[in-house]
């Protein structure tokens, strides 16, 4: 009974609390005023005290009613992923990659920017910001992807990426993308197969991927300086191939088997086609099952090298000794082995007396009652043949050049049981597959030996390992730092064909640190978007004159300062000392002749160049051959009388890309200026600052549709080159390289849109002496340089080359705010043929091969004989 007041109490305080929140009683921290008059009150209550009540009654009725799960955090970010990894997030510099994230927004649907934090560019007062719109709906799963450069990898390997509203003070999330850096020299090699990756992932121990003489028993560094990783996907329904077609540049090959290609989307198979004419080598997978029937009626099949004629073969080891015959196993050193290094010229006697090289062929042993399946194909034509071995009526494979790159069809399924067991197929893999030059086996100083700077070129780079090229990015020398002290750095430049990579000895240091900071060695690359190379320096030259801003000489500015000096020092002193009798007086002249003289040469230095804006714009309009579409470079400046920022954007081209390009003349401590890459939803160069009475300048790329193909047709007896490009071509010239030694060269002069004109030399008009029609930049100086650029390469040999310009730029951006005036000039470049794929017997690719044996089934046409065809076609004698 002691207990019942305690409880009655208990009640009637509960009761009074209740009472004074549905009475709106003061919330926590209010004072109540005890002489108030009472305010009127409907009867209602107010938001906060039915939050109140609830909170007192249902502590769970908050969370119930607005439906917030406030276990879960706001934002969730699952993953991050770099096309074409699955895994690992392997990218490198200065190329641009596409990034994608899996994100949710767990409380509301989200409307704001997916942006990275500022990327510095290198040798640039400038810094990027990677942006996307993002909209996100609540508790849906979305993927998000924009396309990014680095010109670094940063030391934390990693990128920040947010989430941030319009005018938002600060973000709503911030996420840490993984980065792992992919060497210059290293490739990507993409596996689309519905089948085991077991027998795949073996390739990556083949001496085809990897240095041949390079002691496999150091793991970190064997890893740095491999040649190639293979990706296998995860999902194979659904493969992570880029959309984007220029984020395919560290992709060199792709291995296609039994893969629907419906899988693809119609951006990737887009893309696909665009990196094959660009050079990208496709390896289609043959052998047993319905390895080519999947392409009938898909976007592949018009670009086949042949038709499955359904008359396939059983072979057995008898059969198979050609083959075997043809690909001998390939020397490897033995782990922690130091060979003896050779003499320098490498001859057939120095293999043998060094073991180096190859072994004796290896049999090909199928398991009994399973021989090995070849598929027949029936070459269409243009294509080639490589045949199974020497004297075999079987065929290996048969393929075609697609533009600059190649499609190649096995017969056979490398992933047979009896081919995995055979040791040749590493030869067979690396000469035929990755169609990769052989290395001179040429290992380096043993302890204690001084080393030859003969063998400083440690490994094969990126043109050696790719067929893949942009003319804006890779033609011409590129710029780099200056090598290291330290002895065996592998020396910038690409080597020479066959330069070998050795196992570095414990006398000598080899220097893994690149220009940009990452491991690797220091070798050139392909498709790298760097302002140092040949295009991008003479298109700035050219923007520069063309703008007519000229920078002061140095004899001016020395007399400028000359003259100040004496206003400022004798002459003021001697007119307040004599004249003015007052000496105190000089030192209020001396600001008076500063001013004076900053308006005095602000004003000799000024030139009214007539508006208020301008841009001049030099573009180069790269075609392979009958292709309908183009690569569309864009190198432009512009120009303001004030200081302000412009926004250009590409609303008609989702695959445009641009960043701010490198003038030169960039000072040390120069304040950063920020603009914004938007890829989505229109891509736009955002917030690009243009300095008063000074020159800023852009690059972009994208790729473009034309309304037709630039193709060499029969007319009759006659040979035509029909434009049908729909640009007017003036000054054309068509160049055949067939002999690199002795190009021909024939003027065309003007075509017109639609128009055809005879290539008969004898036809030609006379060249004019110089370039004269066009306004703003002068294209004659990029002009010339397409007409005598050379690729030294087999895969480039017989290549016939138009080279012409069109009046103004190229359609497209658009410019916030409005230029006063836009000119500029189009140069046109037309990859019209490429020989053959050059065949895997050549010395190119087997050094042991008899010269005069430069190949056998699918040879190239030998220099001379091309030269001669090639004059054939022009209608010359």
């Amino acid at each position: 009974m002691a207990k019942r007041p305690l409880r009655v109490v208990q009640h009637l305080f509960s009761a009074l609390v209740a009472w004074v929140l549905v009475c709106g009683g003061p919330a926590r921290g209010q004072t109540v005023d005890v002489g108030a008059e009472p305010a009127e009150s409907d009867g209602k209550l107010s938001t906060a005290d039915e939050a109140r009540l609830q909170l007192l009654s249902d502590p769970d009725a908050v969370k119930k009613g607005t439906g917030k799960d406030r276990s879960r955090p706001p934002f969730e970010i699952y993953r991050s992923q770099i096309a074409p990894n699955d895994v690992i997030p392997w990218l490198k510099p200065n190329q641009w990659c596409s990034l994608s994230l899996d994100l949710q927004a767990n409380d509301d649907d989200y409307e704001g920017s997916l942006q990275s934090l500022p990327v510095p560019l290198v040798g640039m007062p400038h810094e990027m910001i990677y942006a996307r719109e993002a909209r996100l709906v609540k508790a849906q799963r979305s993927r998000l992807g924009m396309p990014i450069l680095l010109p670094r990898i940063p030391k934390e390997k990693e990128l920040l990426v947010e989430l941030v509203r319009p005018n938002a003070i600060r973000a709503d999330q911030l996420y840490s993308v993984p980065l792992y850096p992919l060497p210059a020299h290293q490739m990507l090699v993409m596996v689309l197969t519905k089948e085991s990756n077991a027998a795949y992932a073996a390739w990556s121990k083949y001496s085809a991927m990897i240095p041949a003489t390079f002691d496999r028993g150091d793991g970190r560094i064997l890893d740095q300086m491999r040649y190639y990783r293979l990706l296998l996907p995860l999902e194979p329904d659904k493969p992570l191939l880029p959309s984007h077609p220029l984020t395919w540049t560290a992709i060199s090959h792709i291995f296609w088997e039994g893969m629907e290609p419906d899988v693809l989307s119609a951006s990737q198979q887009t893309a696909l086609l665009d990196w094959l004419h660009w050079g990208g080598q496709l390896i289609v997978i043959g052998g047993a099952g319905p390895t080519y029937s999947i392409f009938r009626e898909s976007f592949l099949e018009p670009y086949l090298p042949a038709d499955p004629t359904g008359e396939s073969r059983l072979l057995v080891e008898a059969d198979l000794k050609p083959l075997s015959d043809s690909y001998p196993p390939p020397f490897r050193l033995p782990t922690g082995e130091e060979p003896t290094r050779p003499a320098r010229s490498i001859t057939p006697e120095i293999y043998e007396r060094f073991g180096l090289g190859y072994t004796a062929p290896e049999p090909i042993k199928p398991a009994a009652g399973r021989p090995l399946y070849v598929a027949g194909l029936r070459p269409r034509e243009g294509a080639v043949t490589i045949p199974l071995g020497e004297g075999s009526p079987d065929l290996l494979a048969v393929e075609s050049r697609v533009g600059r790159g190649r499609i190649t069809m096995l017969t056979v399924n490398p992933t047979d049981p009896a081919l995995v067991a055979w040791g040749g197929m590493d030869t067979l893999v690396r000469r035929v597959v990755f169609r990769r030059p052989e290395e001179m086996m040429v290992p380096m100083a043993k302890s204690g030996e001084s080393f030859d700077p003969q063998y400083q070129d440690l490994a094969m780079g990126g043109p050696d390992l790719s067929w893949y090229r942009i003319a804006a990015r890779d033609v011409g020398p590129r710029v780099y730092r200056a090598p290291s002290e330290n002895r065996g750095l592998p020396r910038r430049g690409s080597p020479p064909v066959g330069a070998a990579l050795a196992r570095p000895s414990a006398s000598m240091s080899v220097d893994f640190a690149t220009t940009d900071g990452n491991e690797g060695p220091n070798l050139p690359g392909v498709a790298e978007w760097v302002d140092s190379t040949h295009v991008p320096l003479i298109c700035r030259t050219l923007l520069e004159r063309a703008s007519g801003i000229t920078v002061p000489s140095s004899q001016f500015v020395l007399k400028v300062l000359l003259a100040y000096v004496l206003a400022v020092a004798p002459l003021n002193w001697l007119l307040c000392r004599y004249v003015l009798r007052r000496r105190e007086v000089a030192w209020i002249i001396v600001p008076l002749l500063a001013f004076g003289f900053a308006v005095g040469v602000e004003r000799i230095a000024a030139y009214d160049m007539g508006y208020d804006s301008a841009c001049d714009e030099l573009d180069l309009l790269e075609i392979q051959g009958t292709f309908p579409r183009g690569h569309l470079s864009r190198f432009a400046s512009i120009y303001t009388t004030g200081r302000g920022q412009y926004t250009i954007k590409f609303p008609n081209n989702p695959t445009a890309l641009a960043l701010p390009l490198d003038i030169g003349r960039s000072i040390a401590g120069e304040d950063l200026t920020t603009s914004v890459w938007r890829s989505y939803p229109v891509p736009a160069l955002e917030e690009f600052t243009v300095q008063p009475r000074s020159l800023s300048m852009f690059r972009s790329e994208e790729m473009v549709s034309l309304p037709g193909s630039i193709t060499v047709e029969a007319d009759g007896p006659r040979r035509v080159l029909r434009n049908d490009g729909g640009l007017e071509l003036r000054d054309a010239k068509l160049v055949d390289f067939s002999d690199p030694a002795e190009p021909l060269e024939t003027y065309l002069g003007t075509i017109a849109a639609g128009a055809t004109v005879d290539l008969d030399p004898a036809a030609a008009p006379p060249a004019p002496d110089h370039i004269a029609g066009f306004d703003g930049p002068d294209p004659t100086e990029l002009l010339a340089k397409f007409l005598e650029y050379v690729e030294k390469r087999p895969e480039a040999v017989g290549e016939l080359r138009l080279v012409a310009w069109s009046p103004g730029p190229a359609p497209g951006p658009s410019f916030e705010p409005v230029l006063d005036r836009h000119r500029g000039a189009t140069v046109v470049v037309v990859h019209l043929r490429y020989s053959p794929p050059p065949s895997p017997a050549s010395r190119h690719y087997n050094s042991m091969a008899p010269k005069t044996a430069e190949a056998a089934g699918s040879s190239p046409i030998p220099a001379k004989a091309a030269a001669r065809r090639g004059r054939e076609e022009m209608g010359a004698s």
